[in-house]
C-alpha cells in the first residue's frame, strides 16, 4: 500500500520522451514518486485523489521571485520604470517592515502560489540581511510546505555613478521617506549568508535551501561576486543575481555587465542571472559557453518599462531557461501560466515569428527546465518514479479549456491559473478541491484582512503615494 494513490487523469509526464499517459496513475510513497503510468499497475493507498477529467502535471518552478514585497502591490509601483520604482517604492517600502511584516507577505505570497500550482520558489530576499525578517520569512517556507530558496540577497558596493542616478531619481519621490541604508560589507553580508545556510539549508525534508544572491555587478563589489560564487561552490549550492535588466546596468567600466562577470571568473554552471534583456550575441554566446542558467521575468520587464528579452536566442543556443513571475510588486500577480503566456507572446511580437517560442517550450521553462535553472532536475521538473512529489493537478473543465486539442497550447495560452485543483509539495498535499490543507478557510480570509492592513501601514510609514491620488492622463 503507497501514501498517496493520483488515478484517471492525464498525466504530463515532462520526461525526457515527454510522456502523455491518458488514464494513468501517479502512486507516492512519503515524499517520493514510486510509479507513474498505467493505474492498473497501481494497488491500494491510503489517500486516493480521482483526477478523472483532469490533467495531472509536475508543479511550476518559479525561477526568480522576491516574496515579502508583495505587501507593496495593489498600485503602489504603477507608473515608474525600475530606478524610480527601486528607491521611490520598494526600498522606502522595505524599510518599513517588521518581521511581523514579512511573515503575512510571506503568507500570502505562498496562499497564491500554492493556488496557481507554484510549487518550488527562489526568493530574492532584499531584506535578508535583518535577521529576524530572514527568520520570519523561512519560517513561513517551513509552516506552509512550500519548497524553497532563499537568496539572500546584497549590495556592498556604490559606485560614483550609480550614485548620481540615485540622487536624481531620489527628487521624483516628493513624500517618499527615502532609506540610504542599504550597504553593508562584504564580510557581513557573507557571514549572514554561511549562517543562514548552518541554520537552514537543506532543512524540512531538503525542501529549503539558502543561497548566496549578490544583487547585481554595478552596486555588488568585485570581492562580493567572487566570494559569492566561491560559497556557492564550496557549500554545493547556486548562486543568483541581477544581470542587464535595464540600459543602466548593461554596461561596465567599458565593457558589458556579462563580459565584466566573466572577466572576473564568475560566469559558471552555478550561476542563475535573472533578466538578461540588454545583451549583445556575444553575451549570450558567453551565458552559453559557461553554461550559464537565465530566470526570464516577462511580465515585470513589460510593467516597468524594462524591455524584451532575447530568450528565443538563447533558447536556440541552448541555454537554460526558465520562466519566473518577478517581484509580485512590480508584476501584481503571482501568476505562472500567466506568465507562460507573455513570454511567448513577448517573444513572437519581438521576432515577428509565430514559432520565436513554443507552447511546447513555454510549459519546459515553467517545469523541467526551470528545475534545470536551479539545480534541481534530478529531483523535481517532471513526474518520474525516484523524483520528489511535487504534482499538481489542473481541472480542464472549464469553458476556456474547450475545445482542447493540444495539452502546452491549453496551459500557455487558454488556461488562466485558477484551473488549478490540487497542489501536492514532497508528497503533502497542501490544496485539494481549490481549499489550502494548512488553514481553514476563515483563516484564510482573516490572512488577507491582515495583509491589507499591514500594508496600508507601511506605505503610510514609508510616505508613499496611495490609491487615493486623482486619475491622471496618459503621458502625465
Amino acid at each position: 500500500m503507497t501514501d498517496l494513490l493520483i488515478k484517471g487523469g492525464t498525466i504530463l509526464t515532462m520526461d525526457a520522451d515527454r510522456k502523455i499517459i491518458p488514464d494513468g496513475a501517479v502512486a507516492v510513497e512519503g515524499s517520493i514518486i514510486k510509479h507513474v503510468g498505467d493505474k492498473a499497475g497501481v494497488s491500494s493507498a491510503k489517500k486516493v485523489i480521482d483526477a478523472t477529467g483532469k490533467l495531472v502535471m509536475p508543479g511550476f518552478v518559479n525561477s526568480h521571485t522576491h516574496v515579502i514585497q508583495l505587501l507593496l502591490r495593489g498600485g503602489l509601483s504603477q507608473d515608474k520604470e525600475l530606478y524610480d520604482w527601486l528607491f521611490n517604492v520598494l526600498y522606502p517600502g522595505l524599510a518599513s517592515y517588521s518581521p511581523d511584516d514579512a511573515r503575512l507577505g510571506t503568507s500570502v505570497y505562498v496562499s497564491e502560489a500554492l493556488r496557481a500550482g507554484i510549487t518550488t520558489i527562489v526568493d530574492n530576499e532584499d531584506q535578508g540581511r535583518t535577521d529576524a525578517v530572514a527568520v520570519a520569512t523561512i519560517g513561513t517556507y517551513a509552516r506552509t510546505g512550500i519548497r524553497a530558496v532563499y537568496a539572500r540577497m546584497f549590495f556592498d558596493h556604490s559606485p560614483e555613478h550609480m550614485s548620481k542616478l540615485i540622487e536624481t531619481v531620489l527628487r521624483k519621490g516628493v513624500t517618499v521617506k527615502h532609506t540610504t541604508d542599504l550597504i553593508e560589507t562584504c564580510d557581513q553580508a557573507l557571514a549572514h549568508i554561511e549562517s543562514l545556510m548552518d541554520r537552514f539549508h537543506g532543512t524540512e525534508n531538503g525542501r529549503i535551501q539558502v543561497w548566496p544572491a549578490p544583487s547585481l555587478p554595478n552596486i555588488c563589489s568585485e570581492e562580493g561576486l567572487i566570494r559569492s560564487s566561491e560559497l556557492a561552490e564550496k557549500r554545493n549550492t547556486m548562486v543568483t543575481t541581477h544581470l542587464a535588466e535595464a540600459p543602466f546596468d548593461a554596461n561596465m567600466y567599458g565593457m558589458t555587465s556579462t563580459e565584466f562577470l566573466n572577466c572576473l571568473g564568475v560566469l559558471r554552471p552555478s550561476l542563475l542571472a535573472a533578466h538578461c534583456v540588454w545583451m549583445t550575441d556575444r553575451d549570450i554566446r558567453l551565458l552559453q559557453v559557461n553554461d550559464v542558467k537565465v530566470a526570464h521575468n516577462a511580465v515585470s520587464n513589460l510593467y516597468l518599462a524594462s524591455g524584451i528579452a532575447p530568450i528565443s536566442k538563447m533558447v536556440a543556443q541552448g541555454i537554460t531557461v526558465g520562466v519566473s513571475t518577478d517581484d509580485a510588486n512590480c508584476n501584481e500577480s503571482v501568476n505562472m501560466i500567466q506568465a507562460m503566456k507573455i513570454a511567448a507572446l513577448a517573444q513572437r511580437a519581438k521576432n515577428l515569428d509565430c514559432s520565436a517560442l513554443t507552447s511546447e517550450k513555454v510549459v519546459e521553462m515553467a517545469t523541467i527546465d526551470a528545475a534545470r535553472a536551479v539545480g534541481m532536475q534530478d529531483s523535481i521538473g517532471s513526474l518520474e518514479k525516484g523524483k520528489k512529489a511535487d504534482i499538481i493537478i489542473i481541472d480542464l473543465a472549464h469553458p476556456q479549456l474547450c475545445p482542447l486539442h493540444h495539452i502546452p497550447n491549453a496551459l500557455v495560452f487558454q488556461a488562466y491559473g485558477s484551473e488549478v485543483d490540487t497542489t501536492i509539495v514532497d508528497g503533502k498535499v497542501l490544496m485539494e478541491n481549490r481549499s489550502l490543507t494548512y488553514m481553514s478557510r476563515e483563516e484564510e480570509l482573516q490572512l488577507y484582512r491582515d495583509a491589507q492592513k499591514a500594508s496600508v501601514a507601511i506605505a503610510k510609514r514609508a510616505g508613499l503615494p496611495g490609491l487615493d491620488r486623482p486619475w491622471t492622463r496618459l503621458g502625465r
